[in-house]
């Protein structure tokens, strides 16, 4: 059996540590060289960080920055089954002692339990947790404006403040009026507003024709940048069927109104029509065959049809003689104006809240319901006119021009109305 020297055993068992030390040492060198590139890197970033905010502290014209203020404006629309406590609590945060506060604060000037939807109601922060002012839209015109001072709670109404410029719209009736008038730029409020300025001179349901033109200059208003509600109209002409009608409003006295090109009011004792309707299905004529008895009789009135529903109003302003069932008239609205005038409403479906015998009535407003109650074959409105207790055709009635302007008021109406020569064509 061969045997390995002992001076060789002894040199094999130096040789194998010796190689394993010698690969420990080299992964030991590049762990440790790795760490170093890491290192390197890992606080090389922030130190650039922080160099370049020394460089922005150092700058001659910086100023001490404000405080921002988190969430300053929440805006909020009230939507339909809203709880004011609720909003309150949600949007202003505020708690029940803060709300009836709020409440008994502005009794006499709001009454913060009836919420419109489609409003908007504004919070204002100004760091603390509770809303510090609240801006409410009561209308198109007036905000309703709270503001806190600790628990208790400072309510009033403001006049909302709108950027104005004047604005101007043409056209000529291609389609309708209400549609043209669109196209030119009016809002629909205004294009309803241009109905009632006319509607003693023009009934704009069946007098409006084809090429019929209207100029029109009224406000265009802008509330913090962004578009608002029309404001007045302050001139129109328009051209009926070749008449043409012309309005400019004017504060008399402070008492604004409008009046034509002569100084006259525009308002008369009677509206051209008490009602928007489809059509004229029965004119004033002392010989009708009645559609249900079938005998011939007088209509001394004017039957317009119209759809169920549709708002009646008094064509001027009176007093409620008698309001209830009548046999063949179905429920019907009586009313006495000045004068020796009467006016009556028929085949109504109901009448508006409120209107009992003895109550005044105001010119436009609404008295009933269009319906198809007593002797009717369909839904319309039976509306009549006497002077004296003799009956008059509606249709035909003449009125008398509006109160003039006092002379003292004259110079200054003829200024204001002759600025808009140029744009009316005059």
């Amino acid at each position: 059996m061969y045997k390995m020297p002992l001076d060789k055993y002894n040199r094999g068992l130096q040789m194998k540590p010796r190689k394993k030390s010698k690969r420990f040492k080299i992964l030991f060198l590049i762990i440790f060289l790795l760490a170093i590139y890491g290192a390197f890197h890992f606080f090389r970033k922030p130190k650039e960080i922080i160099v370049e905010q020394v460089e922005e502290i150092t700058q001659e014209n910086l100023v001490e920055e404000p405080k921002k203020e988190k969430n300053n404006l929440r805006n909020y629309k009230i939507s339909e089954g809203d709880i004011p406590a609720e909003v309150f609590s949600d949007y202003a945060k505020f708690d029940a002692n803060d709300t009836l506060a709020l409440l008994n604060a502005s009794e006499d000037v709001f009454d913060f339990t009836n919420l419109k939807i489609g409003q908007n109601i504004r919070f204002y922060f100004n760091g603390e947790d509770r809303a510090n002012k609240m801006e409410y839209d009561k209308n198109t015109e007036e905000m309703i404006v709270v503001e806190r001072d600790g628990d208790d709670f400072l309510v009033k109404e403001e006049k909302i403040n709108y950027e104005v410029k004047e604005e101007i719209a043409r056209g000529v009736i291609d389609d309708f009026f209400y549609v043209d008038a669109l196209e030119a730029g009016l809002s629909e409020p205004t294009v309803l507003e241009v109905g009632d300025i006319f509607s003693y001179s023009i009934d704009f349901t069946t007098e409006i024709r084809q090429g019929d033109e209207f100029v029109f200059v009224y406000e265009k208003r802008k509330r913090d940048g962004v578009d608002g509600p029309d404001g007045r109209i302050l001139a129109a002409k328009f051209v009926n069927d070749g008449d043409p009608y012309y309005a400019y409003y004017f504060d008399n006295d402070g008492e604004g109104g409008y009046y034509d090109g002569e100084g006259h009011a525009l308002e008369r004792q009677f509206l051209k029509a008490p009602l928007s309707y489809r059509a004229i299905t029965s004119g004033y004529t002392g010989a009708r065959l009645h559609p249900i008895t079938r005998t011939v009789t007088a209509h001394y009135q004017i039957d317009y049809a119209a759809p169920i529903g549709t708002p009646v109003v008094a064509s001027a302003r009176g007093r409620v003689a008698s309001a209830g069932w009548e046999n063949g008239w179905g429920y019907i609205v009586r009313l006495v104006h000045d004068n020796g005038y009467t006016t009556h409403y028929g085949h109504l479906s109901s009448f508006a809240k409120s209107i009992s015998r003895g109550t005044s009535i105001s010119q436009g407003q609404t008295i009933g319901y269009v319906g198809s109650t007593g002797w009717s074959t369909g839904p319309h409105l039976d509306y009549g006119m006497k002077l004296n207790g003799a009956p008059i055709n509606p249709l035909t009635l003449v009125q008398p021009k509006g109160a003039p302007l006092d002379e003292s008021n004259m110079d200054e109406f003829r200024e204001f109305k002759n600025s808009y020569n140029d744009i009316l064509g005059l």
